[in-house]
This record gives structure tokens, sequence and C-alpha cells, in this order.
């Protein structure tokens, strides 16, 4: 398992949530995806400028192979690249089924340490988004995303106190150790902040959550879990 790296003047301070939550899967499928549920993928975020982020990502490509990635290193990957900022984010493992009506931002291959990878996406921070450091604070990202979830599959969501429900995206073996069955216990594991809940069951019909507008409304638990805001509750 990989533990989170972190290079840069400001890095002891900048919120692990953002850059883990962050992932934008544009790929360049004009069909929707099938298929994702509980396979791999790994992310490197190289910075652009003092507030920009280039965010590149193994998936369509390969699994991020643990033989390679367990080579990479902070301090490789600057010098490769030029970058002043390096993060290495991953293995996580999908929870949505598929997605579609997506985009590249840039769809040429770029190989990081041997690992072919793809610019997903870019992150703009302000220094007030570098200093926050909670889960269960919601955050919005730009991107062009519709997440689908099949019928007869499990969901887990985290519903806020005004009632916005969270489905999961992906989930994280950065900090924790778990798998597609352990999540069904996160309900009695995770940090609930007050008024928080999590549920968790079966979908009695197929469900998409799209990123309306372009912007996705995110949130993190404190096992580095990620959730996107839904129009409704999917378990009602």
């Amino acid at each position: 398992m990989r533990n989170l790296k972190l290079s840069h003047p400001f890095s002891i301070r900048i919120s692990l949530f953002l850059f883990i939550l962050l992932f934008v899967p544009f790929l360049s499928y004009g069909a929707e995806t099938s298929n994702m549920r509980g396979k791999r993928y790994c992310e490197i975020i190289l910075a652009k400028t003092i507030s920009s982020y280039a965010v590149y990502n193994t998936w369509g490509l390969n699994d991020c192979p643990e033989q390679l990635w367990s080579k990479v290193s902070i301090s490789a990957v600057k010098k490769e690249t030029g970058s002043s900022f390096v993060h290495l984010n991953g293995p996580r493992y999908w929870v949505i089924d598929g997605f579609k009506n997506t985009s590249l931002i840039n769809p040429a291959i770029k190989t990081i340490s041997g690992i072919p990878m793809r610019e997903a996406g870019i992150l703009h921070l302000s220094l007030m988004d570098l200093f926050k450091n909670k889960p269960y604070q919601s955050h919005v990202v730009d991107r062009k995303t519709t997440w689908v979830y099949q019928a007869d599959k499990p969901v887990f969501e985290l519903i806020d106190p005004n009632g916005q429900v969270f489905v999961m995206q992906s989930y994280s073996v950065q900090k924790y150790p778990q798998t597609m069955n352990t999540l069904t216990q996160l309900g009695a594991k995770l940090q609930l902040p007050k008024g928080w809940k999590f549920k968790t069951g079966v979908l009695n019909k197929p469900e998409t959550i799209q990123a309306v507008n372009n912007k996705a409304v995110v949130v993190q638990d404190n096992f580095l879990n990620t959730y996107q805001k839904a129009s409704h509750d999917f378990l009602k």
C-alpha cells in the first residue's frame, strides 16, 4: 500500500482532501463506459503555476501496476518533469459502474516514471483552499462528468444536516485497508460530524450523477473515500 507523498513549500499544511478527491476523469468516449466498479487507478499531480495543477491519471490506459507504482518517487518525478510540486495519489478504486458524456483535457499520452498517463484535468486552488484540511467539507470541482450507477448494485451515501445527499464515487486504500466488501461496514467506523448520516443499500433502478454546468460538489470522509452530490437520495 502506498502512502501519500507531498513535496511543496506548503506541503505540510496542504489539504490531502483536495488533492485526493479532485480527480477529473475526462476520457474521450462518446458512448457510455461500463464495468468500472472495483477497477484500480492512480494519479500524479504536477504544478503548472502557483495556483494551477495538472492531474494525470492512468484510467483507460492501465491499472497502475503495483510493480511500477511502488517504485515511483516524488524526487524522481520532479526531476523527470521539472515540476516544483508533485503529489502521488493512489491507488484508488471505483465505486461507480461507468460514465458518459466526458472528454479529455489532453489526449496525448505522457509516460511518468514508466507509467503511461493522460492529462485528465486542471485544478485551480486558492491559498485558502491550500490550507483547508477537513473531511466532510464540500468543494466545487470544475469537470464534465456523468457517473452511472447500475441497478442491483450497492451504493454508499453521506447525508449532511441540510439533507444534501453525496454518493460515493471511489474508495481509497491510502490511509486504511479497504475493499468493496468492507465498505458496508463504514457506518460503524466513520467519524461523522453532528447531523451527518451514512447509508448503504442496493439500487432498485439505474441512477446517474451529473456535474451540473460542468461543476461537481464533492466531499470526502475521514477514510479518504470520495462522494459527489446527487440530486436526490438513491435509496428512497
